[in-house]
């Protein structure tokens, strides 16, 4: 029989919990801990995995993000652990800076580390010394050939948070781990925005290999590295010395909404600074942060920031808050209108193709309820033959956005979805504003639809070429029956 306490031990994005349970009849204990050992979970065991880690785990909460692997560990039948790993936090100031990474090298490099998100302890504190630290050793002797074998690349790094207002990470000191230093006690809101909970946790890491460290370090990556995993983010499809011009366009255009007084930095180079930031893979106000402290002076006079008082030939960039602040406060259409005019002036070729295609945004708010205002819309989604449940879903948890852009990447347009419609309808309402005469259409199966096609063609005068599959299964059926596989690609 088992008598079941609650002694935690917390820790931020880790918790190691023990539960206190009596169990009968162990022997000592050096062959206990020979006698433990570390298995990933079966599909059949997922359901009283999560019981254990949503019941016993002081997060009620077993979700984990990114690539999971969930290991138990086992005396006999018995399961006296679970340990979760998942995928690496975004930005972590002291693990960047000892791998030594750019901000590009971040989002290359990432994948190749793990982070320890659970840990929870089943049996009896007081009578199972060395049980956690013994559990860590074996599940991080395994983590980088499993993680080869489900994800097709190996991790060569682990890293964990402690909360040392309440716990000294003893059992992580025991198993190799290493503290780094403590967070400034943000906690993640939502995709790369934080709120300060004042809390700050511990970093603990351990390099999972002799050279996995060396490897991390390096300047570029093994071949074997290489291989297997997604390639780096295209290079972005405008040179650096264009940029300047943009910031002309931003400085002539842009309403800055900031009070003046007590104004550091010009509206206009930051948001110059963040396209280049983005445009060279960074996501979110940290990573943008971080890209502007690794320019030079040079770059930054460039950018025609402020020189910093005392000094000749140096200048100082917008913090994270700055860029967070800042960014939540432009509207959106008028920084959407300023980037697409520029881009048309970089090419100015006329349009001839023209790819929609949605993408939704999950950390970000949905676009607010338009449905009962916009005779447009209302119109729009009533043209939609598309049967309701198989629509693509309606826009209300995430943000849903529709973007209009030529295979060259330059962007035409872009449209949110309202939380209380979907992309088809939306598309449906904003096609009569564009210019389509002599374009070529291009989208998904979602955009199939009669009142669509009718519009380009007929009213615009343009072409369109669209998937047609079960979201129309009458047009679909009609297609199969007079097409007879004589067209490509279906013949």
């Amino acid at each position: 029989m088992l008598a079941l306490g609650s002694v935690l031990w917390l820790g931020l994005g880790m918790s190691n919990c023990y539960c206190d349970q009596i169990i009968e009849g162990l022997p000592c204990e050096d062959r206990l801990l020979e006698e433990v050992s570390i298995e990933l979970i079966t599909a059949a065991e997922r359901d009283r995995y999560d019981f254990l880690m949503e019941s016993e785990h002081y997060l009620r909460n077993a979700t984990a993000v990114g690539q999971v692997l969930r290991y138990v560990a086992r005396y006999g039948d018995q399961w006296v652990a679970l340990v979760t790993f998942c995928s690496a936090a975004l930005h972590l100031k002291f693990r960047d800076r000892l791998l030594g990474w750019s901000p590009r090298q971040v989002s290359e490099r990432r994948h190749f580390i793990a982070q320890n998100s659970r840990f929870l302890i089943l049996p009896s504190t007081g009578k199972w010394p060395n049980l956690a630290s013994r559990v860590l050793r074996l599940t991080c002797d395994r983590l980088s050939q499993d993680w080869k074998q489900h994800f097709g690349h190996p991790v060569l790094f682990a890293e964990t948070f402690v909360d040392p207002q309440r716990y000294r990470g003893t059992c992580y000191k025991a198993a190799g781990w290493q503290p780094l230093g403590q967070t400034k006690g943000f906690e993640r809101s939502r995709q790369d925005f934080y709120v300060d909970k004042d809390h700050p946790k511990e970093l603990w890491v351990r390099a999972l290999g002799s050279d996995a460290l060396a490897q991390l370090q390096a300047k570029e990556l093994a071949p074997e590295l290489r291989n297997g995993h997604a390639p780096p983010p295209p290079p972005p499809p405008v040179s650096t010395p264009a940029m300047s011009s943009f910031w002309e366009f931003a400085r002539e255009r842009l309403t800055d909404p900031r009070k003046s007084r007590g104004q550091r930095h010009n509206l206009a180079s930051i948001v110059t600074l963040a396209a280049l930031a983005i445009a060279s893979g960074c996501q979110g106000p940290h990573a943008i942060a971080e890209f502007a402290k690794s320019l030079n002076h040079g770059q930054r006079r460039q950018l025609r920031f402020r020189r910093i008082a005392g000094t000749r030939h140096q200048f100082e960039v917008p913090c994270e808050r700055t860029f967070e602040r800042v960014l939540k406060m432009i509207p959106c259409d008028s920084l959407r209108s300023v980037y697409s005019q520029w881009m048309a002036s970089l090419d100015p070729e006329a349009l001839k193709v023209l790819h929609m295609d949605g993408k939704a945004v999950r950390n970000a708010d949905p676009a607010p309820a338009r449905l009962k205002k916009d005779p447009a819309l209302v119109k729009a989604a009533a043209s939609i033959d598309t049967p309701a449940e198989l629509q693509k879903p309606k826009a209300e948890k995430a943000l849903m956005l529709v973007n209009f852009q030529t295979p060259n990447q330059r962007l035409i347009d872009q449209i949110a979805v309202p939380q209380d419609t979907n992309e088809e309808a939306a598309v449906a309402a904003h096609l009569p504003q564009m210019d389509l005469a002599g374009v070529l259409v291009i989208g998904d199966a979602a955009h199939t639809v009669k009142a669509n096609c009718s519009l380009i063609t007929h009213q615009k005068g343009g072409d369109y070429l669209f998937f047609l599959k079960k979201n129309q299964p009458k047009a679909l059926a009609k297609a199969q029956q007079l097409l007879l596989g004589a067209v490509p690609p279906s013949g």
